[in-house]
């Protein structure tokens, strides 16, 4: 069977090469539409949702009372990024991580703030592939920046607890708001595993009843997506645990529980993805043994119809030879007596084969 070659995200990975530690430069798909610069702003009193051109403006319009949320849509704009060197101060190896969407999961501790990156994912069903996009977050205790490739996330959800006066949300502080970015992106992977769960009891019932190429082709799919999930989780695993030891300094006792449930969160998606792996090894082999067992069942009809026809071709055969000495060669109603003995051997061999079951 030809294999359907794997395609790669074109990116423009070569602009790195040379540069020193600290340029930012955008490493991803190439995009053309217009970076979102967004902030909300609340406390439980008020709350506040502005779209800014620029860094400078949003800066100088941050809440000192509340929690400042800045979220930006299109790391591709290298202008607007770099402002973000200017105005907040971020390191240039940060803002390198920021640019970089080929960027492994991972957490830094700052002087003044704290850096995760994590992979928000999303799996077509029709496709069967992983969609994947970068998220970058960065804490300070004056504000949580979010740092995404493209608009549209998994954070409505969030937006909509802190449109709400009474919720919990909004009389949390920058941490809580951290856990619950990265919380909500954490939830959405279950969503996307168990979506493959019902693909894979599919594909399931399919080689069962009907193997065929396209079964083989699934399953080689199915297989680059759970890669796909498992090079984004696992880091992540390892950089929630980081963020338990070693960063008092950013997130208050009082909200390491949430930030342990998500670590857990991840060891129970990781215990899924795993047996998903090993069903996944399951259906190649039974993929084999169906195809093998629908060919036996093919030799098996074949082979009954060889056997039914060798004692009828050697009637036929002895009673077609030139010799004009063969005793029943000249009987009246010879003919009808071959057939008569053909079907008898013939029904007599299938009703053999049933008590063999062999049929």
């Amino acid at each position: 069977m030809k294999k359907k070659p794997i395609r790669h995200r074109k990116s423009n990975a070569s602009k790195k090469a040379g540069l020193p530690p600290g340029s930012i430069t955008y490493i991803g798909k190439e995009r053309s539409e217009a970076a979102i610069l967004e902030m909300i702003s609340y406390n439980p009193q008020e709350l506040s949702k502005v779209k800014y051109d620029t860094c400078a403006e949003l800066h100088k319009n941050m809440q000192p009372n509340s929690v400042n949320w800045i979220n930006v849509d299109g790391i591709h704009n290298y202008q607007l990024i770099n402002e973000f060197h200017d105005i907040f101060k971020l390191d240039n190896l940060l803002l390198e991580d920021v640019s970089n969407t080929n960027q492994r999961p991972k957490v830094e501790e700052y002087e003044n703030y704290l850096f995760l990156s994590l992979k928000m994912l999303r799996y077509d069903e029709v496709e069967k592939t992983i969609d994947s996009e970068q998220i970058s977050l960065v804490l300070s205790k004056d504000y949580v920046i979010s740092f995404q490739e493209k608009t549209g996330d998994v954070f409505g959800h969030i937006r909509e607890r802190i449109e709400a006066p009474k919720g919990q949300i909004r009389s949390k502080k920058n941490d809580y708001l951290f856990y619950s970015l990265i919380d909500s992106i954490v939830d959405n992977y279950f969503i996307a595993i168990e979506n493959i769960g019902n693909d894979l009891e599919d594909l399931e019932d399919e080689i069962f009843n009907d193997p065929s190429q396209k079964s083989l082709q699934k399953i080689h799919a199915y297989k680059n997506v759970l890669l796909v999930l498992r090079r984004s989780i696992y880091p992540l695993r390892e950089s929630v645990n980081k963020l338990l030891r070693d960063n008092d300094k950013f997130i208050s006792p009082k909200n390491i529980k949430y930030f342990n449930d998500v670590h857990d969160h991840t060891i129970q998606i990781i215990d899924i993805l795993e047996s998903y792996r090993d069903v996944v090894s399951g259906l190649k082999d039974s993929y084999l043994s169906s195809l093998s067992l629908k060919m036996n069942q093919v030799m098996q009809v074949l082979t009954i119809m060889a056997t039914i026809f060798i004692p009828l071709t050697f009637i036929a055969g002895i009673y077609g030879m030139n010799f004009e000495t063969i005793p029943e060669l000249k009987w009246e109603y010879g003919y009808y007596y071959f057939w008569a003995i053909s079907i008898a051997i013939g029904i007599g061999l299938l009703f053999y084969f049933k008590k063999k079951k062999w049929l």
